[in-house]
């Protein structure tokens, strides 16, 4: 070809509709981030990404306070499960979201985040102050709802302040948290008993009734009675966290697997008693939250699995117990159906606390209130009870403004489509390719490790290897359908897995 000719058809390209070659062409399609899946706050962390690497602090703030009011009380207990999904954990290590939520928990105290709207003329009872409770008062007190918390204990906060020992969290995290609530004007009586024989007469004087009480009974096991020396957990905690007390014993011995037999147990060992911790599960399968039993067995409680306490005589200032190798059987019930197997074996403690379970101590009907929190879910962690909460208000608020009720994934997250994506869906290679994310003065490193997964952030991948410079570099990019010729190399090169080959006309 003549030199001539060769530059005549650069000059002519713009004009020939060279995308009419292809049959398919790229499409920018935001989906969900495997962090996000996770979390049972469903909290957006990609998009809180992308506020902060531009350092809309504020915009960062309420985007979480979308999801969660109490960051600063979950970057503290919550399990972890997000990291735990984290694409990043194919790479290296996962992104410790925790670390950001409660950096990003702090940010929004100090700038005292968000205003609430005026009062509307509705008012909501909430009976039981623990995070289901509290949540549902700061969703609906934001949007003008008169809300009044009917609380039994003398001390408000429940399980947050009797179940929850203060090693896992600091009492001054739940002082934030019921003063934010009380900042909207929110009523908290404490020391008010609410039954299923008060609904009558509350719905009289209240618009909506949300019972978040919890399961605040503990179960006993079948022919194990509780007495001076044989305890339910929930009680132990409760005396210990609000009172200071802890029953006389040297040597404890703790039955469940999960998060209140930890619990017990660390308060235990930490107070310098020999404690063993016995449930029914395999050691791989025990439910506690990983990382407290974990920090268990470090501070010297011994664990024994798949025992199974058979009896438990106290007399003369101890228990003896008769334990037997069991295996589970059936797990749908409120306690795990167990086998015994093996011989017994006999035992010796001071002091034997049961952690197999909780129950409601009422039975509420179901058509006259809305319920949120363990009640409604079973038993749950605190972050899962919060967005319970969260729910239950949504749902009123659904109702006052005459929409449908959509769940706040669908709602909030404003996603092209639905499906995680996976580590296979990105290209982890070019994530070191790019420049580094200038983070704003004070926001926490571990924010520039994040993936950004399924959310495009205009990062300028594409528009660099697009071969016919068909891409326009926006957020989401633009692409020049007329001249893309659908080689998909953009979709093979795109670091957030956010770029699907769809075929023309679909």
């Amino acid at each position: 070809m003549a030199r001539t000719d060769f530059m005549r058809s650069l000059t002519f390209t713009e004009e020939i509709k060279t995308g009419t070659w292809s049959l398919f062409q790229p499409q920018f399609l935001n989906g969900v981030a495997p962090c996000m899946d996770a979390c049972p706050a469903s909290i957006d962390m990609p998009r809180i990404y992308n506020l902060l690497t531009k350092g809309e602090v504020d915009e960062a703030c309420r985007a979480i306070l979308d999801f969660n009011p109490f960051p600063y009380i979950t970057s503290r207990i919550c399990p972890q499960f997000c990291r735990e999904r984290c694409n990043r954990e194919e790479l290296d290590d996962g992104v410790k979201i925790r670390e950001i939520e409660g950096w990003l928990g702090e940010e929004v105290l100090k700038r005292g985040l968000p205003e609430p709207h005026p009062f509307i003329g509705k008012r909501a009872l909430i009976v039981g102050s623990g995070p289901a409770g509290l949540s549902a008062a700061w969703y609906l007190a934001m949007q003008g709802v008169e809300v009044t918390i009917a609380e039994r204990e003398e001390t408000p906060g429940g399980i947050l302040a009797w179940g929850i020992p203060a090693f896992r969290l600091e009492r001054e995290s739940l002082k934030q948290a019921l003063e934010a609530v009380k900042a909207l004007g929110v009523k908290i009586e404490t020391s008010t008993q609410v039954t299923p024989d008060n609904l009558t007469e509350l719905s009289r004087e209240f618009n909506w009734v949300i019972v978040a009480t919890g399961l605040d009974r503990a179960r006993m096991l079948p022919g194990i009675e509780e007495g001076d020396r044989v305890l339910p957990g929930l009680k132990v905690l409760k005396e210990y966290n609000l009172q200071g007390v802890l029953p006389e014993g040297e040597n404890v011995l703790v039955v469940g697997g999960g998060n209140v037999a930890v619990d017990v147990a660390r308060v235990f060992v930490r107070e310098g008693r020999t404690v063993t911790m016995a449930c029914v599960e395999p050691e791989d399968q025990v439910p506690a939250i990983k990382e407290e039993l974990q920090e268990a067995l470090e501070e010297g409680v011994s664990l024994v699995c798949s025992v199974g306490l058979k009896d438990a005589q106290a007399a003369h200032g101890h228990v003896k117990v008769t334990m037997q190798r069991v295996r589970v059987v059936d797990e749908s019930g409120p306690l795990k159906k167990v086998e015994f197997v093996g011989s017994e074996q006999p035992g010796v403690f001071n002091l034997v606390v049961l952690a197999v379970g909780q129950e409601p101590s009422y039975q509420w009907p179901e058509e006259s209130i809305i319920t949120a929190g363990d009640l409604a879910c079973g038993p749950s962690s605190v972050a899962q009870a919060i967005a319970s909460g969260r729910e239950a208000a949504r749902r009123i608020l659904c109702q006052l403004q005459q929409r449908e009720y959509i769940h706040a994934r669908e709602e909030l997250w404003q996603r092209d489509q639905m499906e995680v994506v996976s580590f296979n869906d990105i290209n982890p290679v070019n994530i070191d390719l790019l420049p580094s994310v200038p983070l704003p003065k004070g926001v926490p490193l571990e924010v520039g490790r994040c993936l950004s997964c399924g959310y495009c952030n205009a990062c300028g991948t594409c528009w660099l290897f697009c071969p016919d410079a068909s891409i326009e570099l926006q957020q989401p990019p633009l692409l020049d359908a007329e001249h893309c010729k659908g080689c998909g190399i953009c979709a093979t090169e795109c670091p957030r897995g956010v770029i699907y080959m769809k075929r023309r006309g679909f």
